[in-house]
């Protein structure tokens, strides 16, 4: 991720071993959008459909495709995606992923944006190289706070009142330990957990504050 200037930029580039000719024809999933827009496979979208919805504003085929998503999440971010040969002998075909535009929450939160970024990254690229679209994500149950990733683990950056953290009695710099009884040391591992969880489940976390362990538990929220 490249932020500078308040404008977040998030890039990944990967070489597939199919010709330009068919990655070209796997940026956009099948649909029966209005002309001028398609679905691009990997990327969120809030009706639950594989892949999210694209205005169009660049089609060069087997070269880039580029222009604004439409729906929530992040709608109105810009994606671009370049195709071409990984080098001079033409082969591999290289696949240049760009999301650009996000807008304060998110912009703020490079923890969050990056382990999102990952799987978009994996299912955009899972559809591109085998032609299978990845399940929708689906939100469970919510810590109730924003985190922020360390060496050693998520330290709390945010409590929402009444949410799940609060409750327990967490605070602005704690660090999680664990949830439901399993280490969480990212992000990405964090939301497996409360993927498999549900709002009022109860749940144990552990922290750490000022060097002493705190156990805590609580019903969990939902979003």
């Amino acid at each position: 991720m490249r932020q500078q200037d308040a404008v977040v930029e998030l890039r990944e580039s990967f070489d597939v071993f199919l010709p330009a000719s068919a990655v070209w024809e796997r940026l956009r999933l099948p649909s029966d959008l209005a002309p001028g827009t398609c679905r691009i496979p990997g990327f969120p979208s809030s009706d639950g459909s594989p892949g999210c919805i694209v205005d169009v504003e660049s089609s060069e085929p087997q070269q880039r495709l580029a222009g604004t998503k439409l729906d929530e999440p992040c709608g109105g971010t810009a994606i671009r995606i370049e195709i071409g040969p990984a080098n001079a002998s033409g082969w591999p075909t290289r696949v240049s992923l760009v999301q650009a535009g996000f807008a304060p929450p998110l912009a703020d939160l490079p923890d969050y944006l990056n382990a999102h970024w990952r799987r978009i990254v994996a299912d955009f690229r899972l559809y591109v190289e085998h032609g299978v679209t990845a399940p929708a994500s689906t939100w469970g149950a919510s810590l109730g706070a924003t985190t922020r990733e360390t060496p050693t683990g998520l330290v709390i950056a945010d409590v929402v009142a009444e949410g799940f953290a609060d409750r327990c009695g967490m605070q602005v710099g704690d660090l999680l330990v664990t949830l439901a009884d399993v280490r969480v040391l990212d992000t990405a591992q964090l939301w497996t957990v409360l993927a498999v969880l549900n709002p009022g489940d109860e749940a144990r976390a552990r922290w750490v504050r000022d060097g002493e362990a705190i156990d805590a538990e609580q019903a969990l929220g939902g979003h």
